[in-house]
């Protein structure tokens, strides 16, 4: 145990060398990320008893550059409500997915991807998901980002998806800088 000690540690320098050298943007080989995090607390409209129901979600918005390529990508996790201990179906699957959208500032929309968020939240964990990223080579110089919007159909309300808009990432110039 005592020979692997010292290669962990190197590991762990270039682990940490790599990542300094990442953030730094100096070479365009490395990917330099813009991230904007966000919170909502939701009330499940639903449900009136005496138990806590509220959900707990947070968004982290991003744009990356590597080289002339920007990437758009953004991670969302929940946290439930100790009511929520059995798994159960709580949310409607046609109507219950989160919307990652690459914006053009000023106005605009260049790419918008949609998963599926109901299974996973009808599971009655905490959790969090990254959805499939998408890399754009933007050929002018707009300014772009990252655009989040969570779309929660309860079962039971009467009503269709609450919508909920997260705050998006910082906006970057397109390829052509």
């Amino acid at each position: 145990m005592l020979r692997t000690l010292p290669a962990l540690r190197l590991s762990a320098v270039l682990v940490g060398a790599t990542s300094a050298a990442a953030t730094t943007g100096d070479d365009p080989a490395y990917a330099v990320e813009h991230c904007k995090v966000s919170s909502k607390t939701v009330d499940n409209p639903a449900y009136s008893g005496a138990l806590p129901d509220n959900r707990d979600f947070t968004v982290k918005a991003c744009v990356t550059t590597s080289g002339a390529n920007i990437r758009h990508w953004a991670t969302i996790s929940w946290d439930l409500p100790e009511s929520s201990s059995d798994a159960g179906s709580l949310f409607n699957a046609t109507g219950t997915n989160a919307e990652v959208t690459a914006m053009i500032e000023g106005g605009g929309v260049a790419v918008t991807r949609r998963t599926d968020l109901a299974q996973r939240l009808n599971k009655a964990k905490d959790g969090s998901i990254t959805p499939a990223s998408y890399a754009s080579h933007w050929p002018s110089r707009e300014r772009l980002f990252t655009d989040v919007i969570l779309f929660l159909d309860w079962k039971g309300d009467g009503k269709g998806p609450q919508k909920l808009h997260f705050s998006p990432s910082p906006s970057l110039p397109g390829s052509a800088r």
